[in-house]
């Protein structure tokens, strides 16, 4: 959607799937700003975990930010399905904050960009 190429970086890759269409972005920060903009509540969201690089629900997931790995847009927002990696990682990457998908706000998203 937003026009990079995610096969370059398929690691990233987040996918949002609405009752018309699937919708692909190269991170989070990405998705989230189209999101907030025309995402709906029952949109099924997925994320690619950090270490396992596995998806899983972007509503269930751990988000860290503020760490010292970029994504291909620089900052974003660092998904792992569990706390334990999402401690695990801000501990050893300088991560700032652990969130859940309710707590990422449009202010959040903008500090990143």
């Amino acid at each position: 959607v937003c026009g990079m190429l995610i096969g370059k970086n398929p690691q990233w890759a987040t996918m949002m799937k609405t009752s018309k269409e699937e919708l692909y972005f190269d991170g989070v920060k990405d998705m989230m700003k189209y999101y907030f903009e025309k995402g709906k509540k029952d949109d099924q969201i997925y994320v690619s975990d950090y270490y396992k690089l596995n998806k899983i629900d972007a509503r269930t997931a751990y988000y860290v930010t503020g760490s010292n790995v970029l994504g291909p847009m620089g900052n974003e927002l660092i998904p792992f399905a569990s706390e334990e990696d999402a401690k695990t990682f801000a501990k050893d990457h300088g991560g700032k904050q652990i969130v859940k998908f309710d707590e990422i706000t449009t202010l959040l998203v903008e500090r990143l960009m």
